[in-house]
Formats: C-alpha cells, sequence, structure tokens
C-alpha cells in the first residue's frame, strides 16, 4: 500500500473502567486526522476497534475503516507499536487479535 502514509500516532490511555484501555488519533500523509481508534480487550485478546457512530436502530456503524486486509494489517501494526512505545502497561504480554486471522504473541517479548 503505496499511496497513503500514517505519519503521526497519539496514543491515549482511556480513563474509563472498561474493555477500552486506549484511543488512538492516527494522522494521514500530514494532511487528515482520524480520531478515536480504540485499543479494546476481547475474549480473543487486544484488537483495534475503529471510530464508528450509533445508528437510529441502536446499531453502530464505523465512520473510518480499511478496506483491505492489507490496509487493516498495517493500520493494527502501527496503532499497536504507538501503543507499545507511550503505553507498554496497557499491551505488555497481550496477544493481538485480527478478526480474520488467529491471535498472535507480539508483545511477549518487551524489554
Amino acid at each position: 500500500m503505496e499511496h497513503i502514509k500514517i505519519t503521526r500516532i497519539q496514543a491515549f490511555k482511556s480513563s474509563e473502567d472498561s474493555n477500552t484501555l486506549g484511543y488512538a488519533h492516527i494522522t494521514l500523509d500530514d494532511a487528515f486526522v482520524v480520531r478515536n481508534l480504540r485499543l479494546v480487550k476481547g475474549r480473543k485478546g487486544l484488537f483495534l476497534g475503529m471510530p464508528s457512530y450509533r445508528t437510529r436502530s441502536g446499531s453502530y456503524s464505523d465512520i473510518f475503516f480499511p478496506v483491505s486486509r492489507e490496509a487493516r494489517q498495517i493500520l493494527t501494526e502501527a496503532v499497536f507499536e504507538a501503543f507499545r512505545e507511550q503505553h507498554p502497561e496497557l499491551v505488555e504480554g497481550q496477544v493481538v487479535y485480527e478478526v480474520e486471522d488467529e491471535p498472535r504473541e507480539v508483545f511477549a517479548s518487551m524489554r
């Protein structure tokens, strides 16, 4: 994926007591910002939740999302790396779960 580059990632701890451990804002090509990607702790491990809104029917619909597996992998790896650098206590020893794949160990050997 050569066209769009993630040029900045800000990672924040969540102040809520929930499965959402943190939030990230990403900047694309120093031109666009996407806010509120979520670091979520699920049953199978951590995953990256996309920004969404609640519809009239009560379901949620993503506002921003990758359209290919490659784009999802690039986005997920970049955001999780930012959390590893900025807030290692949130991801240490955790596995990353990608919907299409099996969980994989990525943060087991920190430090």
